[in-house]
């Protein structure tokens, strides 16, 4: 148990600092891919920034050429031409007038020539009248970009209206992420010490259960024996013997407290047996002369119903290693419950086999039988099958307990065959060995 107990709260902590662990490599890991995406989400964008400035400077400077081959003087001198004065601003440097038509058409032709379908407003200026020829910009959209351009002559421009100024890209996962981390280590710390704590008190109450056990059923046995060793005398005493009244009353006694002391003996070989104190002491048995001496110790309370004991001892391989008391005590148990549960005459039929490597022993009986339901419990401790307020037979739900812990201690196995109203058969596994 203080093994189990230390390797259960080694593990915990184990599994709390590899949480620890992968919470952190998660959070790096995650930070190092925002940081690569967020640099390519921003090359990307300058890369589009800069193909939308390169496509729009194209076309507006053939729609200038076009101007030009259209201008009857042919003036072929130009300073900055095509220039961007905004992020959504461009403006194109010419000298004559401007058919404000004939540029909306040009525009429109070679913005779909590159397939440029931004919302976009144009403006022509006269810089020698330092005035506004043609203006489709609304009074709210002259307040956002520099209309008047230094220039000498005529240029006209293009805004568009809703392509906006590139933002920065805001790392805002990074708060949420340690959020997110420092509340799943919070959580497994409080689950990893709440399991601590509990398995500390369990081991603790454990502890205390045990002494409180091993107190009461040392106390009980000091009177238990006292009752027996006193209830000897009067039984042999010659005035006994001419009162059969009170030689019957003085054997009932002798009964009960014999009764009363084996279920103090169990209840304290449970509390050992879950304590992992119980040693045993392992040799070589043959398991056919551990029957005979049961089925011999046992016969007088089975006759005394007027039932019978039948052996078929048939296995060849006989021999197992084991504690010859608590073997004795396995057998003795189940035909103490084959006797309780038989409502009639008890009939119980012991038989040995060999199979493989092991040696089987069933034990049936001709009681009450076990629902289907009811039969995978019955090992366990404290069970006992419901019977409604009828409690004919007496008992804690401790013997097959006892049972099959016993026989898994010898590298065995039990198993229940049962029918209601026709008995149960339990079968018994035992691994052989040579003698």
């Amino acid at each position: 148990m203080k093994t189990a107990t230390k390797i259960l709260i080694l593990l915990s902590i184990s599994v709390m600092i590899g949480l620890i662990c992968t919470q952190f490599f998660i959070v790096k890991n995650s930070l190092e891919i925002e940081n690569e995406n967020h640099e390519i989400i921003k090359e990307i964008k300058e890369l589009e920034d800069k193909n939308f400035r390169a496509e729009v400077t194209v076309a507006l400077t053939k729609v200038r050429d076009v101007l030009i081959s259209a201008n009857k003087e042919k003036i072929n001198i130009y300073l900055d031409p095509v220039k961007q004065i905004q992020n959504n601003y461009f403006v194109v440097s010419f000298y004559d007038t401007i058919p404000k038509e004939f540029l909306k058409q040009l525009i429109t032709d070679e913005f779909s020539n590159f397939y440029i379908d931004n919302s976009y407003q144009i403006g022509i200026y006269d810089c020698f009248t330092d005035s506004i020829i043609f203006d489709e910009f609304t009074t709210a959209n002259t307040e956002k970009f520099p209309l008047k351009w230094e220039h000498d002559g005529y240029y006209f421009g293009v805004y568009f209206s809703d392509l906006k100024k590139s933002e920065p890209i805001k790392k805002s996962s990074l708060p949420y992420m340690l959020m997110l981390a420092t509340f799943v280590i919070l959580i497994a710390s409080f689950f990893s010490f709440y399991l601590a704590n509990g398995i500390l008190k369990q081991k603790k109450i454990s502890k205390i259960t045990y002494d409180f056990i091993n107190n009461m059923t040392h106390e009980l046995k000091t009177p238990i024996s006292t009752i027996s060793l006193s209830t000897d005398v009067l039984l042999n005493a010659e005035e006994t013997s001419k009162n059969e009244r009170l030689s019957r009353y003085l054997s009932i006694i002798k009964t009960e407290n014999k009764r009363l002391e084996n279920q103090v003996e169990r209840v304290l070989q449970i509390a050992k047996l879950d304590k992992g104190v119980i040693k045993l002491k392992f040799e070589s048995l043959d398991i056919h002369e551990v029957i005979e001496t049961c089925i011999s110790t046992f016969s007088v309370p089975v006759q005394d119903r007027n039932g019978k004991i039948v052996s078929h001892l048939n296995a060849s391989k006989t021999h197992i290693k084991g504690d010859v008391i608590h073997i004795t005590n396995i057998i003795y148990n189940l035909f103490d419950n084959a006797n309780k549960y038989s409502p009639e005459k008890p009939n119980i039929t012991i038989t040995t086999v060999n199979t493989d490597d092991k040696i089987e022993l069933r034990i049936a009986d001709n009681g009450i039988g076990i629902k289907k339901e009811d039969s995978k419990q019955i090992f366990d401790k404290f069970y006992r099958v419901p019977t409604g307020d009828v409690h004919n037979v007496k008992g804690f739900g401790l013997g097959l307990y006892y049972v099959k812990q016993m026989i898994e201690k010898h590298g065995g196995g039990i198993e229940i065959e049962s029918k209601i109203g026709k008995g149960s058969t339990f079968v018994l596994t035992f691994p052989v060995t040579t003698n």
